[in-house]
């Protein structure tokens, strides 16, 4: 009977590892990771905790621990511009490059344990210019590979991800914030994300062109741009779980992960989430997520885990982009007729009785309207009819708030 009990036991495990579409790479260390990036299929390189440099010339199959100058400290961002030229920076004022693919390091700075600011994130558009923000109130800018340094104040509290466009347009996000600058980081203006007095932690900036989106770490509602920073738009809120990690493969695909070592996909731009079946639940937070198309992507968390997907990952059947341990009928659906004028229908479900809200805005983000607002609603599924003969032809956001979740959906008027 042993026997049988161990036969199955071992079919399943064989069966699992066949099907997964997330595997386990071996990273070789338990440190936490927090930040991934690959320059092609083969070679990929992550920081982490200790002082921990890791790469790979084989798409992650092994990778190797790169012994460089910042021993003991914590590594928060890494940047590969080709073979030869890497940037990393981390806590504690360091900043540091390589030129012949990590086998020897050149120290921008390398500062005391405990001392001065701390670097989260970084990015060049070449070998030479690059940006690089963090605590202390500033932006650090170079244009020759970091043998001097300029700096930029922004009196605002940690700033943690960092993106250009080009040698002028950049994005810096932070602690309830995104800044612009449209001149190389000598300016930087708050781009007015809409978030209605709540202060979210935006920890990465996700960029496709001029498509961009942020998630918050807190409640984690989901902003995307279409123009670089210039408007933005809530599209969703993904999960119960703070959202750390983001990337997108393209304007319509894209990843996001987080606490309890949960990660979502969406296929249309951000604007609804579904579960990944990623295989390996536990506590450990997702914290960088890298794709290099979109069938094949990697993603780091704590405790040194390395995961890789060759087929685009896989979304779990039957699981939305909910509260795991809320009862998933709550629920928003697609108006209908949609486009629309002027009349249309809004039907959404929620699973407990309370108090719930309604709203319309605009692209922009710009509150237009209530429809209800804090009225009391019996668990169970409605039908609202709405009448937009007020409102001119237009892109518009009809978003429902439900206790802390709110969720968002678009809706065209054509007349």
């Amino acid at each position: 009977m042993k026997k049988i009990i161990y036969i199955l036991f071992l079919l399943a495990s064989t069966y699992q590892s066949s099907t997964a579409q997330w595997v386990q790479q071996n990273s070789g260390t338990n440190v936490n990771l927090y930040d991934i990036e690959f320059l092609n299929e083969n070679t990929g390189w992550a920081v982490g905790d200790g002082g921990v440099v890791l790469k790979t010339i084989n798409g992650g199959k092994n990778w190797v621990n790169i012994p460089n100058p910042a021993e003991g400290k914590l590594l928060k961002s890494i940047h590969i511009i080709d073979s030869n030229y890497i940037y990393f920076a981390g806590w504690f004022e360091t900043i540091i490059k390589s030129t012949d693919g990590g086998s020897s390091w050149i120290v921008i700075r390398n500062g005391t344990a405990g001392q001065g600011s701390s670097y989260d994130g970084l990015y060049f558009i070449n070998k030479d210019t690059g940006w690089i923000c963090g605590t202390g109130q500033k932006v650090l800018s170079t244009k020759d590979g970091g043998a001097t340094i300029d700096s930029t104040y922004l009196f605002w509290g940690t700033l943690s991800d960092i993106h250009f466009k080009n040698s002028n347009s950049g994005l810096i996000c932070g602690d309830g914030v995104v800044f612009k600058t449209t001149n190389a980081g000598n300016n930087w203006y708050n781009s007015n994300v809409p978030t209605n007095g709540v202060y979210y932690r935006f920890r990465k900036v996700a960029a496709v062109n001029n498509n961009v989106w942020v998630a918050g770490s807190g409640t984690p509602v989901v902003y995307y741009s279409p123009d670089f920073g210039e408007s933005w738009v809530v599209t969703d809120t993904i999960s119960d779980v703070g959202i750390i990690g983001n990337a997108f493969v393209d304007s319509l695909t894209g990843f996001a992960g987080g606490g309890l070592h949960r990660l979502f996909k969406t296929t249309n731009g951000g604007y609804n989430w579904r579960e990944e079946n990623n295989g390996h639940i536990d506590n450990s937070p997702i914290l960088s997520i890298e794709f290099i198309n979109n069938l094949t992507g990697w993603y780091v968390s704590g405790t040194g885990k390395i995961f890789k997907t060759t087929t685009g990952g896989q979304t779990l059947v039957n699981i939305s982009n909910q509260n795991r341990y809320l009862n998933t009928d709550f629920k928003l659906y697609q108006n209908y007729p949609n486009p629309f004028n002027p009349l249309t229908t809004i039907d959404f479900t929620i699973p407990e009785s309370n108090s719930i809200s309604l709203n319309i805005f605009n692209l922009n983000g710009k509150f237009i309207k209530s429809i209800f607002k804090n009225e009391y609603y019996k668990k169970g599924k409605y039908s609202i009819n709405f009448n937009a003969d007020a409102l001119p032809s237009g892109v518009y956001i009809y978003s429902i708030k439900y206790k802390k979740y709110t969720y968002s959906k678009r809706m065209i008027l054509i007349k």
